[in-house]
């Protein structure tokens, strides 16, 4: 009789048993959640590290870059300036005479001598000066479909 009663006790240690059990299993899990978060933040933060590294070089290079065209640009400014002063200086000189030619060749000189506009604006300088030196005068940067000339002295 004894031992029905110690059975009932022992069934209740066994009850409070699976509760440690599972108490140590929730702790357990708790505490893996934990590390695998801490890994991963850890790994976010070295990957965000990199991106600060890789995001700086190209800051310095974009900015380097920057300086180079803002220097370029000062460059042409200054040509482009000292192209327009000699045009004026030759409107004033010639006339409108060889105004057609100059307007044409600063445009392909103001280019660099290249691009592909090179032919357009190459032929409409030759053909102004070839013009110029037979007398006529052209009138106006580009050949259109109608060139104004006019030769002195002779009928057309």
């Amino acid at each position: 009789a004894g031992g029905g009663g110690g059975g009932g006790g022992g069934g209740g240690e066994v009850w409070m048993d699976e509760r440690e059990v599972k108490r140590q299993r929730r702790k357990q899990s708790n505490r893996e959640s934990a590390r695998r978060s801490r890994l991963r933040k850890q790994s976010e933060c070295e990957d965000l590290g990199g991106k600060v590294d890789a995001l700086s070089t190209e800051n310095i290079t974009l900015r380097s870059e920057l300086r180079r065209l803002e220097e370029a640009c000062v460059a042409l400014q200054t040509d482009n300036a000292m192209l327009e002063e000699k045009l004026m200086a030759i409107k004033g000189e010639d006339g409108a005479g060889a105004a057609g030619a100059v307007v044409g060749a600063v445009a392909v000189d103001a280019k660099g001598g290249g691009g592909e506009e090179e032919g357009e604006g190459g032929a409409v300088a030759a053909a102004a000066a070839e013009e110029k030196e037979k007398g006529k005068v052209v009138v106006g940067k580009k050949e259109s479909g109608k060139k104004e000339t006019g030769k002195k002295g002779s009928k057309d």
